[in-house]
């Protein structure tokens, strides 16, 4: 009996031995090699402002994001893995963004990240990301330094505010026939940077900054500055908030002074959700934003479907599609050129043409996107396109 129990325990242990061995290996290929077996997702980092008056960028992104990574998943994934997002809240400054791609690079192992969405956040992660060799693809980060400073391994989808700047000031100095103008802006990358070539353009036309005031992130009493602009008498007033949040406080407290002058700004003060919560505040403000079509049969389903889901319109619409269309843009790339920092950063300097939710996309030999801008008008809770 004893030997016949010995006999069988053997069996057992030489079965399960086989049945590792077979779950380790795939069909053995024609050549005699063995492969091993794909298993796990392919992680794909992505770093927004989850929390925070920035949150109003970071949440409606995050959310298209993962509406394409679920599509690719339910079709099965990619070479038969599933793309794993790993969120991190970059916060929408360089110290929390610099804290999210270390993590994400040195933990998570990942290598691509999403993001961030705002300069910032953006540009505090850039020389982690380059020197570990993984890609970043920003669906709105529009700083000019990104430019110049983001690093070999850093794309994005969005238009510098390098062409922004200056299509709302040849907008105010050509169209608007103003000389005279006033600049009230936060202390962050993605402000400073539309202040800068805003104030170089206008004083290049021929045009005088007669008031530069700026601001601090946890700024709420805009006083002095709008005292200031007021005594310079300007003929327009240019607004760089970093957040709708602080941008309509701002705009109340210079109507409050008296403040009676044309409004200038960019994308963040003409959001759909600005123009819907605060209309009555912002109204006659001009803002310039990047040229997007939101009939396009790639964005409708996506801006439908977050409608249908959130029950509001997309604030961001173009932003929101890029960062669907960066999901899309991944997968292409590692069915292609593989799972490989390097090989990625390979493969997203090779898009040319692409035809996306946020539109035709090409990216330079900056790892920039060269997309065009419309000049829109927010009158009486709508926003009309002038140009």
């Amino acid at each position: 009996m004893k030997k016949a129990i010995l006999v069988i325990l053997a069996l057992m242990v030489l079965f399960i031995a086989a049945c590792e061995v077979q779950q380790q290996t795939t069909q053995q290929p024609s050549g005699g090699e063995v492969k091993p077996v794909q298993q796990g997702a392919y992680k794909i980092g992505v770093m927004y402002p989850l929390t925070g008056d920035a949150a109003a960028y970071g949440l409606p992104i995050q959310r298209t994001t993962k509406f394409a990574a679920d599509e690719i998943n339910a079709k099965g994934g990619v070479n038969g893995r599933k793309l794993e997002l790993v969120y991190e809240d970059s916060k929408c400054n360089p110290k929390d963004g610099n804290a999210a791609a270390q993590k994400l690079i040195n933990i998570d192992k990942v290598k691509i990240i999403i993001g961030g969405v705002c300069s910032g956040e953006t540009l505090g992660a850039a020389p982690i990301a380059n020197e570990n060799k993984v890609v970043m693809v920003s669906p709105s980060a529009t700083s000019p330094d990104i430019t110049t400073n983001g690093g070999d391994f850093v794309f994005r989808l969005s238009p510098s505010d390098a062409f922004a700047g200056v299509v709302a000031s040849d907008y105010a100095f050509k169209d608007l026939k103003f000389r005279k103008a006033a600049i009230i802006s936060e202390s962050t990358d993605y402000a400073q940077g539309l202040r800068r070539v805003f104030k170089e353009n206008f004083e290049k036309l021929g045009g005088q900054v007669v008031a530069d005031e700026t601001f601090n992130p946890e700024d709420t009493d805009f006083r002095t500055q709008v005292t200031k602009v007021k005594a310079a008498a300007p003929d327009v007033v240019y607004l760089v908030p970093q957040t709708k949040a602080k941008g309509v406080l701002l705009v109340k407290q210079l109507k409050e002074a008296g403040v009676a002058k044309q409004l200038l700004t960019a994308e963040v003060m003409i959001g759909r959700d600005v123009v819907k919560e605060s209309a009555t505040d912002v109204d006659g403000m001009i803002g310039v934003e990047q040229k997007f079509d939101d009939k396009n049969p790639k964005a409708a389903p996506v801006l439908a479907k977050y409608k249908q889901e959130t029950k509001e319109d997309a604030p961001f619409p173009a932003y929101m599609s890029a960062a669907y269309d960066i999901v899309y843009l991944i997968k292409d790339g590692i069915e292609k050129n593989g799972y490989d920092g390097e090989k990625l950063r390979d493969y997203f300097y090779s898009v040319k043409g692409y035809n996306g939710a946020v539109g035709k996309v090409s990216l330079d030999s900056n790892g920039d996107v060269v997309l065009d801008f419309n000049v829109k008008q927010i009158k009486n809770g709508e926003l009309i396109t002038l140009k």
